[in-house]
């Protein structure tokens, strides 16, 4: 029979994560300040597209967004002459919100031609694909900049089940048998290659059911604390192995995209300069 332990220390959230925390969140409410204090005054025209200042946050947008794509050329590609990894993911991050952000002031909240408004939709789509993707990216990560959350950290082995349920072995082998069953499939399947949503799914509701009857058929006390942290452990793998597929998923759709969002922005370019 297989064992496992589950991990409950909780440490503090290091300084410097808490700072990169706060830092963000005042980043995107600067962001989002300076949007709307444009959006009320943008009757009086202070910026326009064609010229000045509105003319120079769209050339420092748009090449924000094109650098995104150092990004990831940087992951894939031997090039260190670009510099670290790590820093061209925050740039990543910082263009990705940074970069929209003054494109919408450069147009100052006009679409004056087609051309205009498919490039700027193609941007508020790209944009908010990658606010999806930042999202899912935190669910499988120990923060933004931090560590990708391994399976480890739910699931340990070296807990013998028999000794530690003696009791409830006896008195709900049933219950025990149950828990042990969905833990050998969802250990099993989740180090293997064939995953699904669907799976991940199926096994966090059977796992919710077997934890009512659980907290209904046993008695407080060591035994019953016991499995359902077991089945805690096991529930944040599923919520670990969804996140990890609509992640992948999110990385298939948003490229397509951004190429799209490219070609767009350099279609406009063209059209504003040379038509």
């Amino acid at each position: 029979m297989s064992t496992a332990t589950v991990s409950t220390a909780s440490p503090g959230i290091p300084l410097r994560k808490w700072a990169l925390n706060l830092f963000t969140l005042l980043g995107y409410g600067l962001v989002l300040a300076v949007l709307v204090l444009a959006w009320t005054v943008r009757e009086n025209r202070y910026i326009v597209a064609e010229s000045g200042l509105g003319y120079v946050l769209g050339i420092i947008g748009g090449s924000m967004m094109l650098l995104l794509l150092v990004y990831p050329l940087r992951k894939r590609r031997n090039w260190q002459f670009l510099g670290p990894v790590s820093l061209w993911f925050r740039l990543h991050m910082m263009f990705g919100v940074v970069g929209p952000a003054l494109v919408i002031l450069h147009s100052g909240y006009r679409i004056g031609s087609l051309n205009g408004l498919v490039a700027l939709v193609c941007m508020l789509v790209v944009a908010s694909s990658g606010l999806v993707g930042r999202y899912l990216y935190r669910r499988i990560h120990h923060g933004l900049y931090g560590q990708k959350v391994r399976f480890e950290e739910f699931y340990r082995k070296g807990e013998d089940w028999e000794s530690a349920l003696k009791q409830a072995l006896e008195e709900h082998p049933a219950l025990v048998e149950e828990l042990h069953a969905l833990e050998e499939k969802l250990v099993t399947r989740h180090t293997g290659l064939h995953r699904s949503w669907w799976f991940y799914q199926s096994a966090r509701n059977r796992l919710k059911r077997l934890r009512r009857k659980i907290r209904r058929s046993m008695p407080r006390g060591s035994d019953r604390k016991r499995m359902v942290q077991r089945i805690q452990s096991l529930l944040d793998i599923c919520d670990l192995g969804v996140n990890e597929i609509l992640f992948s998923y999110w990385h298939v759709l948003h490229l397509p995209l951004f190429i799209l969002l490219v070609f767009s922005g350099l279609t406009h370019v063209v059209v504003v300069h040379f038509y």
